[in-house]
C-alpha cells in the first residue's frame, strides 16, 4: 500500500475533503490561464517582433520573461497549496557563466520548476510542439532549440545550436531521459546535452528534483491531486568539469547517469521503513 493510499484509509473524510478543494483550484487555476493565454500568446509575440533588431540580445530578454512567468507560475501554485516550490534560494552556487544543466524528469512541471531557479535559459524542445504553426515564431525568438529528429545529421544540429547558444551567453538545462521518468528510477540517459558541454567546454549541473508524493508524473495525472500537497524540491548533486572526463562526453554520461541512480537508489532506501 502506498504512501497515499494509507493516509486515505487512515482518514478518508479529511482527505476526500482536500483532495476535492485541491481539484477545484486545480479547475480554477488551469480556466484561468486559458482565458488569459492568448493575452499572453500576443504580448510575447509583440516583444519578440520589438526586440527582432539583435537576436541574441532578444532571445536573453524573451527568456528573462519566461522566467519570470515560471516564477509566477510556482507562486501561485504555492499560495493555493496546489504544490509546494520555492524557486528563492534553490539552485545556489551555479558556475556565473553559460553552463549545461540535467536533470531526471519525474513531473511535468520540472522545465518550469528549473526554468525559475534560473530566472531565464535555453531548453530543447519536442518536434512536435516545435513545429505547431503559432508557437514556433516565438521559439524561434527565445532563442530555444528545437528538439533532435532519429537521423544523426538532425543531432548533430542540436548539438551546434546548444554550442552556439552558450557561446552567445546562454544557459541550457535538458533532460537527458528524454521523456518523464517511471516511479522511482531513470529512463537511459541520451548524450546531446554532455556532447554539447564538451564541445563548448563550459561546467555541467546536475540537479536532482524529487515530488513527494508524486504529481504529474506518468502515473498520477494532474486531475488527480494526491494528499498531502505535493513538495518538488531540487538540488545540485555536483558540478563536473568535462577537462577531467578528457573531453569525453560518453564517460561524462556514463558518470553522471550513475550518480543519478545512486542518488534515486539512496533515497528509496532512505523511505523504506
Amino acid at each position: 500500500m502506498t504512501a497515499v493510499q494509507e493516509s486515505a484509509v487512515a482518514n478518508p473524510p479529511s482527505y476526500a475533503l482536500q483532495r476535492a478543494v485541491r481539484t477545484a483550484a486545480i479547475v480554477f487555476s488551469v480556466a484561468l490561464y486559458s482565458i488569459n493565454a492568448p493575452f499572453g500568446y500576443l504580448g510575447f509575440a509583440f516583444l519578440c517582433w520589438w526586440w527582432r533588431q539583435d537576436p541574441t540580445r532578444r532571445a536573453l530578454r524573451l527568456q528573462r520573461c519566461m522566467g519570470t512567468g515560471y516564477r509566477i507560475l510556482h507562486d501561485w501554485l504555492r499560495v493555493f497549496r496546489i504544490a509546494d516550490f520555492n524557486h528563492r534560494g534553490t539552485l545556489t552556487g551555479l558556475p556565473a557563466g553559460p553552463f549545461v544543466l540535467v536533470a531526471n524528469h519525474p513531473t511535468q512541471i520540472d522545465v518550469t520548476a528549473i526554468g525559475a531557479c534560473l530566472g531565464g535559459a535555453c531548453t530543447i524542445v519536442k518536434q512536435r510542439v516545435w513545429h505547431r504553426r503559432m508557437v514556433k515564431p516565438l521559439l524561434v525568438g527565445a532563442g530555444l532549440l528545437e528538439g533532435p529528429g532519429t537521423d544523426p545529421i538532425s543531432i548533430g544540429r542540436v548539438i551546434d545550436d546548444g554550442v552556439d547558444r552558450l557561446r552567445q551567453g546562454m544557459r541550457i538545462f535538458v533532460f537527458p531521459e528524454g521523456s518523464r521518468s517511471p516511479a522511482g528510477t531513470l529512463r537511459p540517459f541520451g548524450r546531446v546535452a554532455f556532447e554539447i558541454a564538451c564541445r563548448a567546454g563550459v561546467p555541467l549541473v546536475s540537479v536532482g528534483i524529487r515530488c513527494t508524493p508524486p504529481w504529474l508524473s506518468p502515473e498520477v495525472p494532474m486531475f488527480r491531486p494526491p494528499h498531502p500537497i505535493p513538495k518538488l524540491r531540487l538540488a545540485v548533486l555536483a558540478i563536473d568539469d568535462p577537462k577531467a572526463f578528457g573531453g569525453d562526453s560518453k564517460q561524462l554520461r556514463e558518470r553522471v547517469e550513475e550518480r543519478f541512480r545512486g542518488w534515486l537508489g539512496a533515497a528509496a532506501a532512505a523511505a523504506t521503513p
